[in-house]
């Protein structure tokens, strides 16, 4: 049976991958060192979207992803401008 990981263990085992450490993980990100290793740990409240959208684009991969909607990392860029309207 495959185990899915929280939000928080993706976002270490992401920033793990990249060689990185909290602080060049903030320098490269904007988000603070303090926000990034509290969304790193069991206990931390809530993750803004701001945030998810920063962390999402520097890894390339998808939101739905990290919420573990899908095990696909793919990111699909279709900016709401070139939307057609409805």
């Amino acid at each position: 049976m495959k185990c899915k990981l929280s939000i928080h263990e993706k976002l270490k085992d992401l920033r793990i991958e990249k060689g990185l450490s909290l602080q060049e993980l903030a320098e490269q990100t904007g988000i603070s060192r303090a926000s990034l290793g509290n969304y790193e740990t069991d206990d931390y409240k809530e993750i803004t979207h701001k945030a998810i959208v920063s962390l999402t684009n520097f890894y390339g991969i998808s939101s739905d992803n990290l919420l573990g909607l899908t095990e696909n990392r793919e990111q699909h860029r279709f900016p709401v401008d070139d939307c057609p309207a409805t």
